[in-house]
C-alpha cells in the first residue's frame, strides 16, 4: 500500500479571520498532525477564492491515516471549533493513496 494523501481545503468569511487561521494552522496545528502520524504537512494560500487555504498532510500509510482519523482528528477538530465558528470557517476534506 502507498503513502496517504489528506487535503482539507477551508474558506474563512473574511481576511481578518483568514489571518488569524492561518498564524494558528501555521503555528500550532500542523505540528500537532505530525505529531499525531502526519510525515508531513504544509498551507497553500490560493489565489481563489480569496480568503481559501488548502492544508495537506502525507501519511505513511492507510493504516496510520485510520488511526489519526480515529484517534487524533475527533480532538484537534473539536480545538478548531473553539477557536473559529462555524460560519468563520468552512472545511471540506479528501484522501486518496498515492500510486
Amino acid at each position: 500500500m502507498g503513502r496517504v494523501y489528506y487535503e482539507v481545503t477551508a474558506t474563512m468569511i473574511d481576511s481578518s479571520i483568514a489571518e488569524e487561521w492561518s498564524r494558528w494552522m501555521v503555528g500550532e496545528h500542523i505540528d500537532r498532525v505530525v505529531h499525531a502520524g502526519a510525515l508531513s504537512g504544509r498551507v497553500v494560500a490560493l489565489d481563489s477564492p480569496a480568503n481559501t487555504f488548502l492544508v495537506q498532510f502525507e501519511f505513511e500509510s492507510r493504516q496510520a491515516f485510520e488511526h489519526y482519523q480515529s484517534m487524533h482528528a475527533p480532538s484537534l477538530r473539536q480545538e478548531s471549533a473553539k477557536r473559529f465558528e462555524p460560519d468563520q470557517v468552512t472545511y471540506a476534506r479528501r484522501s486518496g493513496t498515492y500510486l
